[in-house]
């Protein structure tokens, strides 16, 4: 693999910004909602993947623009504040778009029939019962498979605000920790009164 291919893969955004990056992750937006539908887990928030009480479709296309929507105003804000460049919202709104699509990975596992034994799971389910459950142990490992696409989800939003808001140092982390970890919190809320 070339140098150069590599190079794209680890920042897409050397060669994708605006309306390119917005319509591929339109795109990525689709799919990602049809398989949120297709396999009954939501989105909770930035960081937080699982089943909810609505299954009705609007609501995860809902979760889905929320989840898009709060993490690309908090950048926005934040170049706004911090950067000395002339900032794009069609360029924040794509990039950060963009940086979602390793989810659809995260979709797709969830779809897997073993997955199902995590819906069944309550406070009340022993710790022995599950540990007896063949499918138990797949769901585990298969939810550590999807610990990588959401790290690189995460690394490319960081990426995604470095290049939309033209952004360094100490200001990149500030408007990127602010976006993430504060955009989770703002997103759990807000889909919180979706169910």
């Amino acid at each position: 693999m070339k140098k150069q291919t590599l190079n794209v893969i680890l920042n897409p955004f050397i060669r994708i910004a605006g309306m390119k990056a917005l319509t591929w992750g339109a795109l990525g937006l689709m799919a990602s909602t049809l398989l949120s539908w297709a396999s009954g887990y939501h989105y909770h928030g930035l960081l937080h993947f699982g089943p909810a009480p609505n299954p009705a479709w609007w609501c995860y296309l809902t979760e889905h623009l929320i989840v898009w929507l709060v993490p690309s105003m908090l950048f926005y804000l934040g170049g706004i504040i911090f950067s000395h460049s002339k900032i794009r919202l069609v360029d924040v709104l794509g990039t950060v778009l963009f940086a979602q699509i390793p989810m659809i990975v995260m979709n797709l596992i969830y779809c897997l029939p073993p997955m199902r034994v995590l819906e069944q799971i309550t406070p009340e389910t022993a710790p022995a019962q599950l540990l007896s459950t063949p499918d138990f142990h797949i769901a585990i490992l298969l939810s550590m498979v999807c610990l990588p696409f959401l790290i690189i989800t995460l690394i490319w939003m960081v990426l995604a605000l470095k290049v939309s808001c033209n952004l360094k140092k100490a200001g990149l982390w500030i408007v990127g920790f602010v976006g993430i970890i504060g955009g989770d919190i703002i997103c759990r809320w807000l889909i919180g009164q979706l169910y």
